[in-house]
């Protein structure tokens, strides 16, 4: 069973996902902000890992920076979420096959889509 870390800052948002990737089959683990996503993403070692945008103190972006920057989460399958402007934040985004945008608020097909893809055996 695959291990999903929710980084949101809205605790509705975290509850919405937490039920919806439980009722999938995911194991779920959560985090309020991003110095707490950073610490959970290395003591928990999750197998795929959704950010929102727009967090305080450290946003989605600089978040998946630093687990970019580090070996244990470097590649490590990342879904940034966001109601901002899809071009504006997929500029932002480090241009690899493991991280991906997903606008807010979540078509939950589209999600599950992409943690099949992302959580696939095959993917690189």
């Amino acid at each position: 069973m695959a291990k999903i870390l929710i980084v949101d800052d809205d605790p509705d948002c975290v509850e919405l996902l937490s039920i919806h990737l439980l009722s999938k089959g995911y194991a779920v683990v959560s985090a309020k902000d991003g110095p707490s996503a950073l610490e959970s993403a290395s003591w928990e070692r999750p197998d795929l890992i959704l950010v929102d945008l727009r967090m305080p103190a450290v946003d989605g972006i600089r978040v998946i920076e630093i687990l970019r920057g580090n070996e244990l989460t470097a590649a490590t399958p990342i879904i940034l979420m966001s109601a901002a402007d899809r071009e504006w934040a997929t500029r932002r985004l480090p241009t690899d096959a493991a991280t991906r945008f997903i606008e807010k608020p979540l078509d939950f097909a589209q999600l599950d889509g992409l943690l099949s893809d992302l959580l696939s055996p095959a993917r690189p």
